[in-house]
Parts: C-alpha cells; sequence; structure tokens
C-alpha cells in the first residue's frame, strides 16, 4: 500500500474565501479513491502563498514535506495540478525532481505522473513549469498596468495612507457602482510633514533629532502608534507623494496639484542633504562581496584551474576625484573564491569580468540555435536516432535467430521423447529427460530477451517521437531567447550547457548537454 501525502494551496487570500482548498481537496481524494493500492496519510494546506513570488526555502510547507520524504513518511506527493507546488520555472522543477530522486512519486490529478527517466522528461517538465511561470508574468503584467492607469488618474490604489493625508468619498462609485474613497490633503497633518521638512533643510536636523521631537510633543503615526523612528522620517521625506506624484515601484505619475504639499525644489533640497550626510570617504565600497544569483551563468561556470565554482558578485565602488565630484563605478564580475582566500592553491585569475564571458557564452549559444534552426528537421531527428535504432535491430534480429534455434531443439527433443516412448527411438529415455530442463530454459531465456529488444525498439521508436517533440521545443527557444528575461534566459541556458570551465585567458570550455550535440551531429 502506497502512503499519499496532499498539497493543498492558494495563493491569494481570495482565493481562501472562495473554498479552493476544499476543491483540491475533494479532488485528490476522489483521485486517490481510483488507486486501491493508495492510502491518504497526510494532508498540509498552504494559504495565502504565492508559488510564483515566493522561494522554495521560504515556504514552510514544502521544507516540511521535505523533511518528510527525508523521513520517508510518505510514498506519493499529490497536489491538484502541478502548479500548486509552485510557479518559478527556474526552480520549481528541479524540486520536483528532487522528490522523485529521492523516491517520491509526483503525481497531479489533471496531468498524471510527473517523470525524471530521460532528459526528455526534464525538458517536458521544465516547459510545463515555463509555462506555468509565464501565466503569472501575464498575470502581474495585467496587474501593473492596471496600477499604472490608476497612478496616472490619481486614484488611491490601497494600502497604508501617507501622513498628511486622509481618504474621503467625492462622489467617484467603482463598476459595481459602490462608493470609493479618494486622497485628500489633511490640513492639520500636512502642516507637520511642512515642518520637518524644514527642519532637515534649512535647520539641518537630522532624521534622528526630528523623530524625537514628534515624539516629545505626542504626535502620532499614520498607524496611530506614539513612537517616531529615524527610518519613518526617511521614508517620509523622500516620499514623492508630498510633490503630489503618486509612485508604485520606480514608476511615477505627473503631478497632481491637489495632492501636492511640498514643492519641488524643496523637495529636491532635501534630497541632497540626505545624500550629502552619506558617507564621503575618497574610495568608499558600498557592494560588499557577496555571491547572488543574478548571473546569466550561476552554477554553470568553473574555474579552469582549481576547478571551484565560479560566483556571481556585483560590485559598486565610488571614488571622490581631485576636484571634488564623485565617481560611482560598478561592476558585474564571477570570482573564484579559492583564488581570493588562498592565492597558493589556486594558480588561476581571482576575478572575471561577466559581461565578457556572458558576451562569449550568449555567441556560442546563438551558434547552436542558428546550426539548428538551419538543418533540415528530418536530417537532424535521423542523426539523433539512425545509429541506435540499426544497432537494435542488429541485435534483435540475432536474438530472434537464437529463439527459433531454441524453439527447433526443443522441439527435436520432445519428438525424440515420444519415439523413445514408443521404442521407435535410439535416445535412453532418462538421457532425454535430462536434457529438457536445461533445452527449456534456453528457450525461456531466448524468448525473454527476444520481448525484452522488442520493447526496447518500441520505446526506441518513441523516443524518436519525444524527439521530435524536444527538438520542436529547442527551436521554439531559438525563436524567442532573444526576446525572452533574464530568468528565461538564464534556465534555458541550464538546459542547454551542463558546465563552463573558465581558464585565465578567459578561454572557455563549454560542454553542451548531449541531447543537443546529437541534434548537431557531433561526438559526445
Amino acid at each position: 500500500m502506497k502512503r499519499v501525502l496532499c498539497l493543498y494551496r492558494v495563493s491569494t487570500i481570495g482565493q481562501v474565501d472562495h473554498d479552493d482548498i476544499p476543491m483540491q481537496r475533494i479532488a485528490c481524494r476522489e483521485f486517490i479513491a481510483q488507486h486501491p493500492d493508495w492510502k491518504l496519510t497526510e494532508e498540509i494546506s498552504e494559504k495565502g502563498v504565492s508559488g510564483y513570488k515566493t522561494k522554495t526555502e521560504d515556504r514552510d510547507a514544502l521544507v516540511q514535506i521535505k523533511e518528510k520524504a527525508l523521513a520517508k513518511t510518505f510514498d506519493i506527493l499529490l497536489v491538484f495540478m502541478f502548479d500548486r507546488i509552485g510557479r518559478r520555472d527556474n526552480e520549481t522543477p528541479f524540486v520536483v525532481q528532487w522528490f522523485v530522486e529521492n523516491g517520491i512519486e509526483v503525481w497531479s490529478t489533471k496531468e498524471g505522473e510527473q517523470r525524471f527517466d530521460s532528459h526528455v522528461d526534464k525538458l517536458l517538465n521544465y516547459i510545463r513549469f515555463w509555462q506555468a511561470s509565464g501565466e503569472s508574468e501575464k498575470t502581474s503584467m495585467r496587474i501593473r498596468t492596471k496600477h499604472l492607469q490608476m497612478i496616472q488618474e490619481g486614484l488611491y490604489r490601497g494600502g497604508l495612507v501617507p501622513f498628511g493625508y486622509r481618504l474621503e468619498h467625492l462622489g467617484r462609485t467603482n463598476k459595481k457602482n459602490q462608493p470609493v474613497r479618494d486622497l485628500v490633503i489633511d490640513e492639520q497633518e500636512s502642516e507637520i510633514v511642512k515642518e520637518i521638512y524644514h527642519k532637515t533643510v534649512s535647520e539641518g536636523w537630522g532624521s534622528n533629532r526630528i523623530a524625537n521631537w514628534l515624539n516629545d510633543r505626542h504626535i502620532s503615526t499614520k498607524r496611530h502608534i506614539a513612537f517616531w523612528r529615524a527610518t519613518s522620517i526617511r521614508a517620509l521625506v523622500r516620499n514623492p507623494i508630498y510633490t503630489g506624484r503618486i509612485r508604485f515601484g520606480d514608476d511615477l505619475s505627473d503631478p497632481f496639484e491637489h495632492l501636492r504639499i511640498i514643492d519641488d525644489a524643496l523637495f529636491e533640497q532635501c534630497e541632497q542633504m540626505i545624500r550629502q550626510r552619506s558617507p564621503s570617504k575618497s574610495s568608499e565600497r558600498i557592494g560588499n562581496l557577496r555571491s547572488t544569483s543574478d548571473g546569466l551563468l550561476t552554477g554553470l561556470l568553473f574555474c579552469g584551474s582549481c576547478g571551484e565554482r565560479l560566483c556571481f558578485n556585483h560590485n559598486t565602488t565610488v571614488r571622490t576625484l581631485a576636484d571634488g565630484t564623485r565617481r560611482v563605478y560598478e561592476r558585474d564580475v564571477y570570482r573564484c573564491y579559492r583564488k581570493v582566500n588562498s592565492r597558493s592553491t589556486c594558480q588561476g585569475q581571482s576575478t572575471y569580468a561577466a559581461q565578457r564571458i556572458e558576451k562569449d557564452v550568449l555567441a556560442v549559444v546563438h551558434g547552436y540555435f542558428e546550426n539548428i534552426r538551419t538543418r533540415p528537421t528530418a536530417q537532424m531527428l535521423s542523426v539523433a536516432g539512425e545509429r541506435t535504432r540499426r544497432i537494435q535491430e542488429e541485435a534483435l534480429k540475432q536474438a530472434e535467430a537464437a529463439l527459433k534455434k531454441a524453439q527447433t531443439e526443443m522441439t527435436a527433443l520432445e519428438e525424440a521423447a515420444v519415439k523413445a516412448l514408443t521404442g521407435e527411438g535410439s535416445m535412453d529415455l532418462q538421457f532425454i529427460n535430462s536434457l529438457i530442463p536445461k533445452r527449456k530454459a534456453n528457450l525461456e531465456n531466448a524468448l525473454g530477451e527476444v520481448e525484452r529488444l522488442r520493447r526496447e525498439l518500441a520505446e526506441i521508436e518513441k523516443a524518436e517521437q519525444a524527439a521530435s517533440r524536444e527538438l520542436e521545443m529547442i527551436l521554439s527557444w531559438a525563436e524567442t531567447f532573444d526576446a525572452a528575461s533574464r530568468e528565461t534566459q538564464r534556465s534555458i541556458i541550464a538546459m542547454l550547457i551542463d558546465r563552463i570551465v573558465v581558464y585565465s585567458d578567459y578561454r572557455l570550455d563549454i560542454h553542451f548537454r548531449i541531447t543537443v550535440q546529437q541534434y548537431l551531429g557531433k561526438a559526445s
């Protein structure tokens, strides 16, 4: 009996309210009922957790399920659809693969079992989550477009109302003809905002002093908390809403004069004073050495000298020139930390310019894509499968000949036994009986070998069909690669390339995955 753990997830509070989890639970239980050898042993729910925005390590439910998988408390992970596991195309497929590699079957009520028996399975798995990620991106784009329209119209988008403003019904209604509130200036709070800007610019007060000044006068924050902090003050004086501009992310609306509390000149003066209070050493490193996943080739690069993995870093350095001006230098690099930490253990370079390496790798990837696009599809598929199929057919031919020989020998032995019983044969019946088990075993082995080779030949034909689909995927990647996001490009490169060895002269040794090489007719 296989033990089943069910995972249910909804990404928004709205989905929680609309009973999406009970729907998933019913579907999973009905699916389990269709498998007599399955038994539901545990159910875990995630409410209001985005599978697109939230990383795996930040999802308590998945961390818990992984621990249970290692403890062998269940055999099957069942979800309503695979996007319940996650929608991150550069992460979720590998999470699913982790479960499979640790002996856990992963099933969906709508899509069946997720397998990783071949590279084709991996590609299909990646495409599935790529599509799910794409749907999330489309949804995010629609939401973003809606929010951008709202800020350009000067509409309140929800959330905490900024200090200095309040919400008021001005006669506007939504699509359901329900009244909605709009931002208006709060006259009492706006005077305090003006005072904060004045003390910052004209009197040179810092954020801590202003916060203490407000706290001493028992002026509460917008959250109705009496205690102001320096961080709150800094956020306030840098908020463009006080110039009448509504912000959404990095986008700003045109100024709405009915929302303006501070003029542009005062706002800019305040911004300059804050920048001037920042450390002003002649040479100041802002960005510490840190490894991130922002590099296009993260996880693929290895030092050609010591074999250590190269890590991506974004470094920002500010230098004050002789004339007093400050210049910011930003640089993306890949770094061998074995070389950085111990120069004696690695004879290669410590740092490589990311732009140079990525440019060279992209050129090679484009070359492979171009090679694939320009070759006839039939020719590439023939290169990929002809030799394997020919070898298999020859092996099957030999096995069928061996089977025919075993059948002939067994038939002859049976005839000799009949003749011995009737006295027509010269062979001893006891001797014949001693030969029968051996001949029978030979026949069964030959029959098993033929059946095995026939199945493998059928699998090869299926593999050729899968290879055709795989090639179509790669061709679609070739067409969309340049226009794809950096995250998507990173994932495609990771599927095409196994590893890249980087040498001190920026020479690259790129190891493509064998499926790609097969299509190009190259040796592994």
